[in-house]
């Protein structure tokens, strides 16, 4: 997923990216990579969902993060069929 942070975007825009869902899970490992880089840059927050309820985010980031490329990992625990959310907000 790629979301321009600078103009024609607004402050107050949001990206918002939905998987598909995944089973229960008692340790999934999710590994994504990411780049936020420049002085308009918002927030990348990563939720779970389940029967419609949003948790908590299991990881949040603001700001420039420097121009390169990072990797996060995120160890997933969920009783039920869940789907991943990754919302940016600039």
């Amino acid at each position: 997923m790629y979301t321009e942070t600078s103009a024609p975007r607004r402050q107050g825009d949001k990206a918002r990216l939905l998987s598909p869902p995944y089973p229960a899970t008692n340790g999934q490992c999710l590994t994504f990579w990411y780049h936020m880089y420049g002085s308009s840059i918002g927030t990348l927050n990563v939720y779970t969902s389940s029967f419609n309820h949003l948790s908590a985010p299991l990881f949040t980031i603001s700001g420039n993060q420097g121009n390169q490329w990072r990797q996060a990992q995120l160890t997933i625990q969920i009783q039920e069929q869940y789907k991943v959310w990754t919302m940016c907000d600039i």
